[in-house]
């Protein structure tokens, strides 16, 4: 291994080492989340039925997870609860938090504890993701609906590519039939009048979610989201949301991993 590679390896281990530190409820917790981001860096040598064993750990405030041992997994964690991507000017919202590509449910435990939201809708059409995303929001009593589906510019039936690395599933030709949901029936369905936050991560798919119907702009009071250029036109979409009345935050501007914002201007 080159040796520049090797120090920005050491970096990397020693700031998991630490951050994990902080961020564990008790000393167990801490030995099996700092075990677990050391083997994420091997995974390909361990047998997959180790990697794919459910673990759980209780964080900080009494916050516990549940994850597997897959790069997406450990590096959604570190992500969101490391690193605080979601962490920006977001105000207080309140109210109904819609969760677009909700994963394993990280992002929607770290919003929930941060914000006073009276509802969670969350939307993920990897069953596999779905089934510990409902797993932990029971464990933190988050009253949550969590619909397995994709969510997209109308409804109807989509191609999801699967992938091995947890987050990185994703709408394509060639992969498997899933349900498709418009924004428009989530907000019917729930008899939603208005979002506090939209939060979305759904790989790509956001460019054909905003070129669809964009009415739900206009009752969604903040959105932060993670764009994914080459496969999306960034700036186009970026200059799109703002259109519709949203002060733009870019991604890194507030704090250095923060993601794009977008907050109703007054």
């Amino acid at each position: 291994m080159p040796q520049g590679r090797l120090l920005a390896t050491l970096k990397t281990l020693f700031y998991d080492l630490r951050s994990t530190a902080k961020l564990s409820g008790n000393m167990r917790s801490r030995f099996r989340l700092s075990l677990d981001f050391a083997l994420s860096r091997i995974i390909g040598l361990i047998p997959p039925q180790s990697r794919n064993r459910v673990r759980e750990v209780v964080l900080r405030e009494n916050i516990k997870i549940r994850y597997r041992l897959n790069k997406g997994d450990i590096n959604t964690i570190r992500e969101i609860w490391l690193d605080e991507a979601y962490c920006g000017p977001l105000g207080k919202p309140s109210g109904v938090l819609l969760d677009l590509g909700a994963n394993i449910g990280m992002t929607t435990v770290w919003l929930t504890r941060k914000f006073a939201f009276a509802q969670v809708i969350a939307v993920e059409p990897d069953p596999g993701n779905a089934a510990l995303l409902r797993q932990n929001l029971n464990l933190n009593k988050i009253n949550g609906q969590v619909l397995e589906a994709a969510i997209g510019p109308q409804d109807g039936i989509a191609r999801f590519n699967y992938s091995n690395i947890s987050n990185q599933g994703q709408l394509s030709e060639n992969g498997s039939p899933v349900a498709m949901l418009s924004v428009d029936t989530i907000i019917k369905k729930f008899e939603v009048t208005k979002f506090g936050l939209v939060k979305i991560d759904i790989e790509g798919g956001e460019q054909a979610l905003f070129e669809g119907p964009t009415a739900w702009l206009g009752c969604t009071d903040a959105i932060v989201i993670e764009f994914h250029p080459p496969e999306v036109d960034y700036p186009r979409l970026a200059a799109l949301v703002s259109s519709h009345g949203f002060k733009y935050i870019p991604a890194h501007s507030f704090v250095p991993d923060n993601l794009d914002i977008f907050t109703r201007i007054s």
